[in-house]
Parts: structure tokens; C-alpha cells; sequence
């Protein structure tokens, strides 16, 4: 198991059709030998596993993410969580994520980059 820093660039929408770098999420989780997110590592220590939410046109937010059933939640300066889909997926470069807005808006994010 490692923590990992995982970027996600969103990607096309009808507003941003080719995507877009400025709207990012900074996610650390543990990953296991398969990229998937290592839950005992999580459950050990769940403090490190920190979001980072940044859209050019506003301030930065940062918060934790959180299990939620089988899924996760990004919990950002008190706002409501956004839901982070994985679905017991590997979290690999290229690979697509869906984002549930709290108004139920799916927003699709690509694996930009995992160090």
C-alpha cells in the first residue's frame, strides 16, 4: 500500500467540450497492488485521505474524503460532499471518473496524473 496524489482533470462537457485543466481535484488515497483503493490502509488512517478542489474561477477549497457505502465522498470546507465513483475500479492514468455534484450533476474526470 502507498498514498497516492491523484489528479483529475474534468473532462468533456457541453460547457467544456475538449475538457479542462483549470477545474481539478488533488485526491490522496492509499492504493494496493492492483490501484484500488487500499480500505484497511483508509480505515488506519483516514486523516491523510485529503481533497483539494480547484476551479480557476473560485477560490480553492480543501477537505477529506470519506467512505460512503461503496462509494466515496469528497467533503470540502463544509460544503455537501460530492460523490467520487469509483466502483471498486483501479485508479490508473487516462481512466475515466464520474463526480456527483450535490445538485446530482455527473461531471466527468480523467486520471491526469498518479504519483
Amino acid at each position: 500500500m502507498v498514498w497516492r496524489s491523484i489528479r483529475l482533470e474534468l473532462g468533456s462537457t457541453e460547457e467544456f467540450p475538449a475538457g479542462s485543466v483549470s477545474r481539478v481535484y488533488l485526491i490522496r488515497l492509499p492504493l494496493d497492488d492492483r490501484d484500488t483503493v487500499d480500505e484497511r490502509a483508509f480505515r488506519d488512517s483516514p486523516a491523510h485521505a485529503t481533497v483539494r478542489r480547484h476551479w480557476s474561477t473560485e477560490p480553492d477549497k480543501r477537505g477529506v474524503v470519506v467512505q460512503s457505502g461503496c462509494n466515496w465522498t469528497l467533503q470540502c470546507n463544509g460544503d455537501p460532499g460530492r460523490a467520487l465513483c469509483l466502483d471498486g475500479k483501479p485508479i490508473r492514468l487516462g481512466q475515466a471518473i464520474t463526480v456527483i455534484e450535490p445538485d446530482g450533476t455527473r461531471l466527468p474526470f480523467k486520471v491526469a496524473s498518479v504519483r
